[in-house]
């Protein structure tokens, strides 16, 4: 397994673990519900309009990537 994640415009960390990136994708968009969607964003985004699930969607497409190792060699 390995661990897949994005950042959100409001410093937010979102993170899977999946065996590939398609499977992760999957995952989170699972997550990301259009409930989960709006309460994401009446928390953290008060003043912004609301968002879709498929630009949501779009994005995790878009953004979802390994994470990072904090691990220094």
């Amino acid at each position: 397994m390995q661990k897949f994640s994005m950042t959100c415009s409001c410093g937010d960390v979102m993170s899977v673990d999946a065996s590939t990136r398609e499977e992760a994708v999957m995952q989170m968009k699972d997550m990301m519900t259009q409930e989960a969607i709006d309460g994401h964003m009446q928390e953290k985004h008060a003043n912004d309009p609301a968002m879709s699930m498929a630009d949501c969607h779009a994005m995790i497409e878009k953004n979802l990537a390994p994470a990072q190792s904090s691990i220094v060699p």
